[in-house]
């Protein structure tokens, strides 16, 4: 089984530079992390400081041309309408799609071209998990958009996510994030 890389998300708030940079390459050290969603406040000294790291920067909810001005690497939205817009504005990088815990919404917007899909999976009331239905379905990967934390992989990693979000906990210190990550990746060997 392949495991999930990990997927950050830089709190919506006002964070330091110093502080997002920090944390950042602490949890880089210390786990497999794929990408980060920044809020279009983003410092354009700091995407190329995340780059550097080696994750990929994905602004949330903001104008293409944002993304092209900061040089980061994609745009995640909260719904899949303007998704062929989008890839007509942006036509390298990544466009990924919040789909909550709506099967329509993930289906539209891969048929409209985005690279990836969230899903809120700790919301969903009942039925066959949303991550699990996705994975047997389609090829484009899935974020477990909810954060969990290593006693949550148990329940987690049998939906064969591609990324999974830490707790936002991580954020809080350069030490937390550490031991946020470290604690995760060791739940998953």
């Amino acid at each position: 089984m392949t495991l999930p890389r990990l997927f950050l998300v830089a709190p919506a708030g006002e964070l330091p530079e110093s502080h997002l940079l920090e944390c950042a390459a602490a949890a880089c050290a210390a786990g497999d992390c794929a990408s980060i969603l920044v809020g279009e406040n983003i410092s354009p000294t700091a995407v190329p400081k995340l780059q550097a790291l080696g994750l990929a920067v994905i602004i949330r909810d903001c104008e293409p041309r944002l993304v092209h001005h900061l040089k980061a690497d994609g745009i995640q939205i909260a719904r899949s309408q303007p998704v062929k817009n989008l890839r007509a504005a942006l036509k390298n990088e990544s466009i990924g799609v919040f789909a909550a815990t709506s099967r329509h919404i993930a289906m539209e917007a891969v048929e409209a071209g985005a690279d990836y899909v969230a899903f809120a999976q700790g919301s969903q009331q009942q039925g066959e998990p949303l991550l699990l239905w996705w994975q047997d379905i389609f090829e484009v990967p899935a974020v477990a958009f909810d954060p969990v934390d290593a006693a949550g992989l148990a329940t987690l990693l049998p939906q064969k996510p591609d990324f999974i979000r830490p707790m936002d906990v991580m954020w809080d210190s350069v030490a937390r994030a550490k031991d946020e990550i470290t604690a995760l990746a060791q739940a998953m060997r």
